[in-house]
Protein backbone atom coordinates (compact mmCIF):
# COMPACT_ATOMS: atom_id res chain seq x y z
CA UNK A 1 0.00 0.00 0.00
CA UNK A 2 1.09 3.37 -0.94
CA UNK A 3 0.78 6.74 1.10
CA UNK A 4 1.39 9.92 -1.24
CA UNK A 5 1.87 13.73 1.17
CA UNK A 6 2.37 16.72 -0.33
CA UNK A 7 4.43 19.92 -0.69
CA UNK A 8 3.95 23.26 -2.56
CA UNK A 9 5.98 26.03 -2.73
CA UNK A 10 6.30 29.28 -5.21
CA UNK A 11 9.86 30.88 -3.06
CA UNK A 12 12.15 30.79 -6.32
CA UNK A 13 14.87 33.33 -4.68
CA UNK A 14 15.60 32.58 -1.27
CA UNK A 15 16.73 29.02 -1.21
CA UNK A 16 16.09 29.11 2.99
CA UNK A 17 12.63 30.53 2.88
CA UNK A 18 11.55 27.85 0.14
CA UNK A 19 13.13 24.73 2.36
CA UNK A 20 11.62 26.08 5.35
CA UNK A 21 8.21 26.20 3.65
CA UNK A 22 8.25 22.76 1.77
CA UNK A 23 9.71 21.13 4.63
CA UNK A 24 6.63 22.82 7.34
CA UNK A 25 4.00 21.00 5.29
CA UNK A 26 5.41 17.62 5.97
CA UNK A 27 6.24 15.63 8.97
CA UNK A 28 8.92 13.41 7.91
CA UNK A 29 9.75 12.27 11.12
CA UNK A 30 6.43 10.31 11.43
CA UNK A 31 4.57 10.43 7.91
CA UNK A 32 7.93 8.11 5.87
CA UNK A 33 7.11 4.34 6.21
CA UNK A 34 9.68 1.90 5.20
CA UNK A 35 10.55 2.78 1.26
CA UNK A 36 9.83 6.73 0.03
CA UNK A 37 10.71 8.38 -3.01
CA UNK A 38 9.89 12.13 -3.97
CA UNK A 39 8.64 13.18 -7.44
CA UNK A 40 9.10 16.48 -7.96
CA UNK A 41 7.38 18.77 -10.68
CA UNK A 42 8.59 22.05 -10.89
CA UNK A 43 9.30 25.69 -12.79
CA UNK A 44 12.49 25.25 -14.07
CA UNK A 45 14.15 28.40 -12.36
CA UNK A 46 14.10 26.36 -9.41
CA UNK A 47 17.00 24.73 -10.42
CA UNK A 48 18.91 28.06 -11.07
CA UNK A 49 18.01 29.07 -7.86
CA UNK A 50 19.31 25.89 -5.76
CA UNK A 51 16.09 25.31 -4.38
CA UNK A 52 16.49 21.94 -6.52
CA UNK A 53 19.34 20.80 -5.12
CA UNK A 54 19.59 21.75 -1.42
CA UNK A 55 15.67 20.23 -1.30
CA UNK A 56 17.31 16.85 -2.51
CA UNK A 57 19.84 16.97 0.00
CA UNK A 58 17.49 17.55 2.70
CA UNK A 59 15.14 14.70 1.84
CA UNK A 60 16.37 10.78 3.13
CA UNK A 61 15.38 9.52 0.01
CA UNK A 62 15.73 9.58 -3.91
CA UNK A 63 13.78 12.72 -5.70
CA UNK A 64 13.31 12.18 -9.45
CA UNK A 65 11.06 14.17 -11.55
CA UNK A 66 11.03 17.23 -14.39
CA UNK A 67 10.44 20.70 -14.81
CA UNK A 68 6.84 21.90 -15.92
CA UNK A 69 4.67 25.07 -16.28
CA UNK A 70 1.87 23.95 -14.57
CA UNK A 71 1.25 22.32 -11.24
CA UNK A 72 -1.79 21.74 -8.82
CA UNK A 73 -2.52 20.55 -5.55
CA UNK A 74 -6.23 21.21 -3.78
CA UNK A 75 -6.42 24.80 -3.71
CA UNK A 76 -2.74 25.51 -5.27
CA UNK A 77 -2.52 26.29 -8.71
CA UNK A 78 0.65 27.95 -10.16
CA UNK A 79 2.72 28.58 -13.49
CA UNK A 80 5.62 29.26 -11.66
CA UNK A 81 5.42 26.82 -8.68
CA UNK A 82 6.97 23.64 -7.25
CA UNK A 83 4.93 20.58 -6.24
CA UNK A 84 6.71 17.80 -4.40
CA UNK A 85 5.06 14.31 -3.86
CA UNK A 86 6.32 11.38 -1.61
CA UNK A 87 5.10 8.34 -2.11
CA UNK A 88 5.87 5.92 0.73
CA UNK A 89 4.96 2.55 1.77
CA UNK A 90 6.74 -0.27 4.56
CA UNK A 91 5.43 -3.44 1.72
CA UNK A 92 6.52 -1.28 -1.43
CA UNK A 93 9.80 -0.72 -3.23
CA UNK A 94 10.99 2.03 -5.53
CA UNK A 95 13.93 1.70 -7.88
CA UNK A 96 15.34 4.29 -9.82
CA UNK A 97 17.59 4.67 -12.74
CA UNK A 98 19.08 7.07 -15.03
CA UNK A 99 20.03 6.89 -18.61
CA UNK A 100 23.18 7.74 -20.26
CA UNK A 101 23.13 11.12 -22.25
CA UNK A 102 20.56 10.91 -25.07
CA UNK A 103 22.67 11.91 -28.91
CA UNK A 104 20.68 14.88 -30.66
CA UNK A 105 18.78 12.69 -33.55
CA UNK A 106 18.64 9.82 -30.54
CA UNK A 107 20.72 7.37 -32.25
CA UNK A 108 21.66 5.83 -29.32
CA UNK A 109 18.16 5.49 -27.84
CA UNK A 110 17.46 2.00 -28.17
CA UNK A 111 21.20 1.28 -26.58
CA UNK A 112 20.95 3.37 -23.98
CA UNK A 113 17.09 2.37 -22.86
CA UNK A 114 18.20 -0.73 -23.15
CA UNK A 115 20.88 0.19 -20.20
CA UNK A 116 18.66 2.03 -18.48
CA UNK A 117 16.22 -1.09 -17.91
CA UNK A 118 18.85 -3.43 -18.01
CA UNK A 119 19.89 -1.68 -14.72
CA UNK A 120 16.79 -1.61 -13.13
CA UNK A 121 16.21 -5.39 -13.24
CA UNK A 122 19.43 -6.13 -11.77
CA UNK A 123 18.82 -3.68 -9.05
CA UNK A 124 15.60 -4.99 -8.39
CA UNK A 125 16.94 -8.84 -8.64
CA UNK A 126 13.43 -10.20 -8.11
CA UNK A 127 13.10 -12.36 -11.62
CA UNK A 128 9.19 -10.73 -11.44
CA UNK A 129 7.89 -7.93 -13.77
CA UNK A 130 6.90 -5.13 -11.63
CA UNK A 131 3.45 -3.87 -11.32
CA UNK A 132 4.42 -0.43 -12.83
CA UNK A 133 6.90 1.69 -14.17
CA UNK A 134 7.17 5.44 -14.32
CA UNK A 135 9.47 7.21 -16.77
CA UNK A 136 10.29 11.08 -17.01
CA UNK A 137 12.36 12.46 -19.86
CA UNK A 138 13.25 15.51 -21.54
CA UNK A 139 11.17 16.83 -24.15
CA UNK A 140 12.52 14.81 -26.98
CA UNK A 141 11.11 16.45 -29.79
CA UNK A 142 13.51 19.41 -28.85
CA UNK A 143 16.63 16.33 -29.31
CA UNK A 144 14.82 15.23 -32.72
CA UNK A 145 13.98 11.83 -30.71
CA UNK A 146 10.82 9.63 -31.36
CA UNK A 147 9.39 9.30 -27.78
CA UNK A 148 7.93 6.61 -29.03
CA UNK A 149 11.06 4.75 -29.61
CA UNK A 150 11.64 5.48 -26.37
CA UNK A 151 8.19 4.14 -24.72
CA UNK A 152 8.49 0.99 -27.03
CA UNK A 153 12.40 -0.06 -25.54
CA UNK A 154 10.64 -0.04 -22.31
CA UNK A 155 8.18 -2.55 -23.03
CA UNK A 156 10.23 -4.45 -24.97
CA UNK A 157 12.35 -4.77 -21.92
CA UNK A 158 9.37 -5.30 -19.40
CA UNK A 159 6.91 -6.86 -21.29
CA UNK A 160 2.85 -5.81 -20.64
CA UNK A 161 3.99 -4.26 -17.71
CA UNK A 162 2.17 -0.51 -17.36
CA UNK A 163 4.29 2.55 -17.80
CA UNK A 164 3.15 5.89 -16.81
CA UNK A 165 5.14 9.06 -16.80
CA UNK A 166 5.69 12.26 -18.76
CA UNK A 167 7.78 14.70 -20.80
CA UNK A 168 9.49 17.82 -19.42
CA UNK A 169 8.10 20.63 -20.79
CA UNK A 170 8.63 24.99 -20.96
CA UNK A 171 6.61 27.59 -22.34
CA UNK A 172 9.71 29.43 -23.79
CA UNK A 173 9.39 29.57 -28.00
CA UNK A 174 12.74 27.35 -28.34
CA UNK A 175 11.01 24.56 -25.63
CA UNK A 176 14.43 25.20 -24.22
CA UNK A 177 14.97 24.62 -20.39
CA UNK A 178 13.24 21.28 -20.08
CA UNK A 179 15.02 19.32 -17.53
CA UNK A 180 14.34 15.67 -16.07
CA UNK A 181 15.83 15.87 -12.04
CA UNK A 182 17.44 13.32 -10.49
CA UNK A 183 18.82 13.57 -6.61
CA UNK A 184 19.14 17.15 -6.87
CA UNK A 185 20.70 17.10 -10.69
CA UNK A 186 19.18 18.60 -13.59
CA UNK A 187 19.79 16.80 -17.17
CA UNK A 188 18.76 18.04 -20.63
CA UNK A 189 19.64 14.49 -22.23
CA UNK A 190 18.71 11.48 -20.02
CA UNK A 191 15.82 10.17 -18.66
CA UNK A 192 14.29 8.25 -14.91
CA UNK A 193 12.80 5.25 -15.46
CA UNK A 194 11.11 4.24 -11.84
CA UNK A 195 10.01 0.47 -10.86
CA UNK A 196 7.34 0.69 -8.52
CA UNK A 197 7.29 -3.20 -7.14
CA UNK A 198 5.57 -4.92 -3.84
CA UNK A 199 1.83 -4.51 -2.57
CA UNK A 200 0.47 -2.27 -5.68
CA UNK A 201 -2.05 -2.17 -7.64
CA UNK A 202 -2.56 0.78 -9.71
CA UNK A 203 -5.04 1.41 -12.26
CA UNK A 204 -5.10 4.00 -15.26
CA UNK A 205 -7.62 6.00 -16.71
CA UNK A 206 -7.50 8.42 -19.72
CA UNK A 207 -9.31 10.95 -21.67
CA UNK A 208 -8.78 13.48 -24.49
CA UNK A 209 -11.32 14.14 -26.73
CA UNK A 210 -15.06 13.30 -28.03
CA UNK A 211 -14.90 10.99 -30.59
CA UNK A 212 -18.33 12.73 -32.06
CA UNK A 213 -16.46 15.53 -33.18
CA UNK A 214 -14.10 13.60 -35.39
CA UNK A 215 -14.33 16.00 -39.04
CA UNK A 216 -15.52 13.16 -41.63
CA UNK A 217 -14.69 9.95 -41.98
CA UNK A 218 -11.48 8.02 -40.43
CA UNK A 219 -9.01 8.57 -43.22
CA UNK A 220 -5.82 5.89 -43.19
CA UNK A 221 -1.96 6.85 -42.51
CA UNK A 222 -0.26 5.70 -46.28
CA UNK A 223 3.16 6.95 -44.99
CA UNK A 224 4.76 7.51 -42.13
CA UNK A 225 8.45 7.78 -40.67
CA UNK A 226 8.49 7.75 -36.71
CA UNK A 227 6.91 11.14 -35.85
CA UNK A 228 6.92 12.58 -39.67
CA UNK A 229 2.98 11.88 -41.91
CA UNK A 230 4.02 11.67 -45.17
CA UNK A 231 0.16 10.88 -46.73
CA UNK A 232 -2.95 10.32 -45.65
CA UNK A 233 -5.20 8.54 -48.20
CA UNK A 234 -2.15 8.52 -50.41
CA UNK A 235 -2.15 11.96 -50.35
CA UNK A 236 0.26 14.62 -48.84
CA UNK A 237 -0.83 16.08 -45.61
CA UNK A 238 -0.96 19.27 -46.10
CA UNK A 239 -3.43 18.33 -49.33
CA UNK A 240 -5.58 15.90 -47.30
CA UNK A 241 -5.58 18.80 -44.75
CA UNK A 242 -7.01 21.23 -47.33
CA UNK A 243 -9.44 18.91 -48.92
CA UNK A 244 -11.29 18.82 -45.28
CA UNK A 245 -11.41 22.56 -45.28
CA UNK A 246 -9.00 23.01 -42.05
CA UNK A 247 -6.39 25.04 -43.33
CA UNK A 248 -6.58 27.52 -46.15
CA UNK A 249 -3.24 26.38 -48.35
CA UNK A 250 0.13 24.89 -47.65
CA UNK A 251 2.33 26.16 -45.15
CA UNK A 252 -0.66 26.44 -42.72
CA UNK A 253 -0.04 23.21 -40.84
CA UNK A 254 1.39 24.75 -37.70
CA UNK A 255 -1.95 25.88 -37.19
CA UNK A 256 -3.43 22.53 -36.20
CA UNK A 257 -1.75 22.41 -32.77
CA UNK A 258 -4.84 22.73 -30.89
CA UNK A 259 -6.85 20.59 -33.62
CA UNK A 260 -6.02 16.67 -32.02
CA UNK A 261 -5.88 13.81 -34.40
CA UNK A 262 -7.17 10.38 -32.86
CA UNK A 263 -5.57 7.50 -34.20
CA UNK A 264 -5.91 4.05 -33.93
CA UNK A 265 -3.45 1.13 -34.19
CA UNK A 266 -3.47 -1.91 -35.53
CA UNK A 267 -2.72 -3.35 -32.32
CA UNK A 268 -6.55 -2.10 -30.94
CA UNK A 269 -4.98 0.67 -28.63
CA UNK A 270 -5.74 4.76 -29.63
CA UNK A 271 -3.64 7.33 -29.44
CA UNK A 272 -3.76 11.57 -29.92
CA UNK A 273 -1.61 13.69 -31.55
CA UNK A 274 -1.00 17.12 -31.99
CA UNK A 275 0.32 18.55 -34.97
CA UNK A 276 3.94 20.91 -34.49
CA UNK A 277 4.06 22.09 -38.29
CA UNK A 278 4.95 21.05 -41.67
CA UNK A 279 8.12 19.16 -42.59
CA UNK A 280 8.84 21.34 -45.54
CA UNK A 281 8.04 18.72 -47.97
CA UNK A 282 3.87 18.40 -47.53
CA UNK A 283 4.13 16.24 -44.54
CA UNK A 284 3.38 16.78 -40.74
CA UNK A 285 5.56 16.64 -37.84
CA UNK A 286 3.59 15.39 -34.97
CA UNK A 287 4.13 14.96 -30.92
CA UNK A 288 4.67 11.15 -31.61
CA UNK A 289 4.59 8.37 -34.01
CA UNK A 290 1.48 7.28 -36.49
CA UNK A 291 2.44 4.25 -37.53
CA UNK A 292 1.43 2.98 -41.20
CA UNK A 293 -1.95 1.51 -41.23
CA UNK A 294 -3.37 3.87 -38.03
CA UNK A 295 -7.22 5.23 -38.77
CA UNK A 296 -6.91 8.79 -38.37
CA UNK A 297 -9.32 11.36 -37.60
CA UNK A 298 -9.16 15.41 -36.91
CA UNK A 299 -11.20 16.33 -34.22
CA UNK A 300 -12.80 20.25 -34.26
CA UNK A 301 -13.06 21.30 -30.35
CA UNK A 302 -15.00 23.90 -28.26
CA UNK A 303 -13.97 25.15 -24.61
CA UNK A 304 -17.25 23.08 -23.62
CA UNK A 305 -15.61 20.28 -24.87
CA UNK A 306 -12.23 20.93 -22.70
CA UNK A 307 -14.91 21.01 -19.62
CA UNK A 308 -16.87 18.00 -20.68
CA UNK A 309 -13.95 15.56 -20.84
CA UNK A 310 -12.31 16.71 -17.62
CA UNK A 311 -15.55 16.73 -16.02
CA UNK A 312 -15.91 12.99 -17.60
CA UNK A 313 -12.92 11.70 -16.27
CA UNK A 314 -13.15 13.42 -12.95
CA UNK A 315 -16.82 10.99 -12.50
CA UNK A 316 -14.56 7.83 -13.41
CA UNK A 317 -11.81 8.34 -10.92
CA UNK A 318 -14.68 9.44 -7.79
CA UNK A 319 -16.05 6.06 -9.08
CA UNK A 320 -13.39 3.83 -8.30
CA UNK A 321 -10.31 6.10 -6.29
CA UNK A 322 -11.77 4.85 -2.78
CA UNK A 323 -9.41 7.09 -1.07
CA UNK A 324 -6.34 6.27 -2.72
CA UNK A 325 -3.64 8.40 -4.70
CA UNK A 326 -4.38 10.05 -7.91
CA UNK A 327 -1.96 11.58 -10.62
CA UNK A 328 -2.94 13.22 -12.95
CA UNK A 329 -1.05 13.90 -16.12
CA UNK A 330 -2.27 16.72 -18.81
CA UNK A 331 -0.83 18.29 -21.66
CA UNK A 332 -0.22 21.63 -22.40
CA UNK A 333 -1.53 21.86 -25.46
CA UNK A 334 -5.04 21.52 -23.54
CA UNK A 335 -3.86 24.95 -22.02
CA UNK A 336 -3.08 26.62 -24.62
CA UNK A 337 -6.25 25.53 -26.62
CA UNK A 338 -8.33 27.22 -24.04
CA UNK A 339 -6.44 30.64 -24.19
CA UNK A 340 -5.08 33.75 -22.45
CA UNK A 341 -8.54 34.19 -20.78
CA UNK A 342 -9.38 30.72 -19.85
CA UNK A 343 -6.62 29.24 -19.35
CA UNK A 344 -6.87 27.72 -15.67
CA UNK A 345 -10.39 26.35 -16.56
CA UNK A 346 -9.69 22.90 -17.03
CA UNK A 347 -7.48 22.67 -13.95
CA UNK A 348 -9.81 24.56 -12.02
CA UNK A 349 -12.77 22.20 -12.86
CA UNK A 350 -10.58 18.93 -12.31
CA UNK A 351 -9.63 20.71 -8.33
CA UNK A 352 -13.23 22.03 -7.80
CA UNK A 353 -15.00 18.22 -8.64
CA UNK A 354 -12.07 16.11 -6.94
CA UNK A 355 -12.56 18.28 -3.85
CA UNK A 356 -10.47 19.10 -0.90
CA UNK A 357 -11.37 15.34 0.24
CA UNK A 358 -9.29 13.07 -2.74
CA UNK A 359 -5.12 13.32 -2.60
CA UNK A 360 -4.32 14.16 -5.75
CA UNK A 361 -1.10 16.00 -7.97
CA UNK A 362 -2.32 17.69 -11.33
CA UNK A 363 0.87 18.60 -13.59
CA UNK A 364 0.84 19.65 -17.46
CA UNK A 365 3.70 18.48 -19.49
CA UNK A 366 5.23 17.95 -23.04
CA UNK A 367 3.40 14.68 -23.68
CA UNK A 368 1.98 11.84 -21.29
CA UNK A 369 2.94 8.36 -21.26
CA UNK A 370 0.18 6.18 -20.64
CA UNK A 371 -0.56 2.60 -20.58
CA UNK A 372 -3.89 1.40 -22.22
CA UNK A 373 -5.35 -1.83 -21.08
CA UNK A 374 -5.82 -3.86 -24.59
CA UNK A 375 -8.93 -6.66 -24.81
CA UNK A 376 -6.67 -9.42 -23.90
CA UNK A 377 -5.90 -7.92 -20.37
CA UNK A 378 -2.23 -7.10 -21.89
CA UNK A 379 -0.99 -3.64 -21.80
CA UNK A 380 0.43 -0.95 -24.44
CA UNK A 381 1.83 1.38 -23.27
CA UNK A 382 2.59 4.62 -25.72
CA UNK A 383 3.32 8.81 -25.52
CA UNK A 384 -0.26 10.05 -25.67
CA UNK A 385 -0.90 14.22 -26.65
CA UNK A 386 -3.95 16.58 -25.81
CA UNK A 387 -4.93 13.81 -23.20
CA UNK A 388 -5.62 14.01 -19.60
CA UNK A 389 -3.99 10.74 -18.26
CA UNK A 390 -4.44 9.36 -14.61
CA UNK A 391 -2.74 6.71 -12.28
CA UNK A 392 -4.71 5.61 -8.85
CA UNK A 393 -2.09 3.64 -6.86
Amino acid sequence: MIKMFSAFTEEIDDVNAAIDEIMSQLDIENSLMKNSIGILHCYYEFIDSGVVKALSEKLPFEVVGITVPYVCLSGRISSLGLMLNIFTGDDVNFTTGLSEKIDIGGGNIAEITQKLCDGILEKTATGEMPPMLMTYAPFLHVLQVNADEFVGKISDCFPSVPVFGALSFSERIDFSECYTLYNGESYENSAILVAVTGNVNPQFLTMAVPRKNIIGELATVTKSEGNIIHTINSMSVEDYVISTGLIEKRGELEKLYTTPMIAKLTDGSTIIRVCIGGDGQGGAVMGGHVPEGAEIGFVLLELSDIVSTSEEIVKSILEISNGRNIVIYSCMARIDFMGVTQRELEIKTICSLLGEESNFCLVYAGGEIFPQQLSGGEYASHLQNFSLTVCIL
